[in-house]
């Protein structure tokens, strides 16, 4: 049964992933060296630190992609750095002790609204132009999907059952990691120019980054605040995944009567195959922190299980940005082309714009998690 749980080729991971770890390592102590240094007063590292935000998140983003595009990586290091990414989903579990159901149902409720208005607006009008431009069902579907939703992942989980070639899932995955990368490296220091509140700031990436990885990096580097509030709504949001997949299926399968043709798919397996099961250990630790169990302790009582536990979710979120950064290829990102692109860029800049204008709306104070 153990055997069973270990693939069989894991030694190739191995290397890999060992490399990120020690990447992670080089990148938060070179965080703690800045903060310490910008705190006694050092002109450079406060610069650095505080002016430039050359924190963990940006130094492992931003040293990642120096080492993948102008460094020689061996090839026997790729596989542990791509298994190195979904590191950041235990780190999203445990963020779960940074919120009680109070947050749940007001954040993640305004979350939820927000999230599904922008999910099905941008899904239904990609895929309906997509149609009127003569844009073949594949690239219309799952370019719908990743711009609606949850970028790379959407695109996967919907590329099947729209039937997409795999020259159609290239560009589309090319093209939004183009913009996911763009906006990455831009909407903090955007945030920043227009004086955003850092909760405000959770709620616009969650909004307008497409990858579940690029935004919770993109909201760690603004904050913990903005962390706190993007990854309540990315949670609100992913969880529309297997709706967002099955609308694809009606929208190009059964609508047209496709689905005569073709062989029959089980919608509740289709849900049961898509739906993101680690939301589940996020909401449990919500429910534990909420219910103030005394021996658990809280993110903040030095000592306790919950305490040991928000010091883990750094190192996660280390590890997992050290594998984005040193997975950002230039030549994937050359992928983008032709209609995926222009179907992309329109997309990608309305949802952010739109996204931008409901986020002060709402004001910063809705959004804000407090924690209990």
């Amino acid at each position: 049964m153990v055997k069973g749980l270990v693939v069989a080729d894991w030694k190739r991971y191995v290397p890999g992933f060992l490399f990120c770890l020690a990447f992670a390592f080089i990148g938060m102590n070179l965080d703690r060296l800045f903060r310490s240094l910008s705190r006694e007063g050092v002109e450079w590292a406060t610069f650095v630190y505080e002016s430039a935000q050359m924190n963990y998140v940006a130094i492992l983003l931003l040293g990642g992609i120096v080492i993948r595009n102008f460094l020689p990586i061996p090839a026997s290091l790729l596989p542990g750095i791509r298994i190195a990414r979904p590191v950041l989903k235990p780190g999203i579990i445990i963020l779960g002790v940074h919120y009680v159901w109070a947050d749940v149902i007001r954040v993640g409720g305004l979350g939820l609204a927000l999230t599904g208005f922008f999910i099905f607006g941008t899904a239904i009008i990609v895929m309906y132009w997509c149609k009127r431009w003569g844009v073949t069902d594949g690239l219309g579907g799952i370019m719908g999907a990743g711009t609606g939703v949850c970028g790379v992942s959407a695109i996967i989980a919907t590329g099947p059952v729209v039937k997409a070639s795999p020259i159609e899932m290239a560009y589309a995955i090319g093209t939004i990691l183009l913009f996911g990368t763009l906006m990455l490296f831009t909407m903090p220091y955007i945030g920043q120019g227009i004086d955003l509140s850092e909760s405000q700031f959770g709620a616009w990436a969650a909004v307008a980054i497409l990858n579940t990885a690029q935004l919770v990096a993109a909201a760690e580097w603004y904050g913990t605040e903005a962390r706190d509030t993007a990854v309540l709504i990315n949670v609100a949001r992913i969880m529309f995944l297997p709706v967002v997949v099955l609308f694809s299926l009606w929208f190009y399968i059964i609508r047209t009567g496709k689905e005569q043709d073709a062989a029959p798919i089980s919608k509740w397996q289709l849900i049961k195959d898509k739906f993101p099961v680690f939301i589940l250990g996020f909401f449990v630790l919500v429910l534990l922190h909420s219910m103030n169990i005394e021996a658990l302790g809280g993110p903040a009582e030095a000592g306790s299980p919950f305490w040991a536990m928000n010091a883990a979710y750094t190192w996660c979120f280390a590890i997992g940005f050290a594998g984005i950064g040193l997975s950002i290829s230039i030549d994937d990102m050359k992928k983008a082309g032709g209609r995926a692109f222009a179907i992309g860029t329109v997309a990608s800049m309305v949802k952010m714009i739109l996204g931008l204008g409901v986020v002060l709306l709402i004001g910063a104070t809705a959004l804000r998690v407090t924690g209990g």
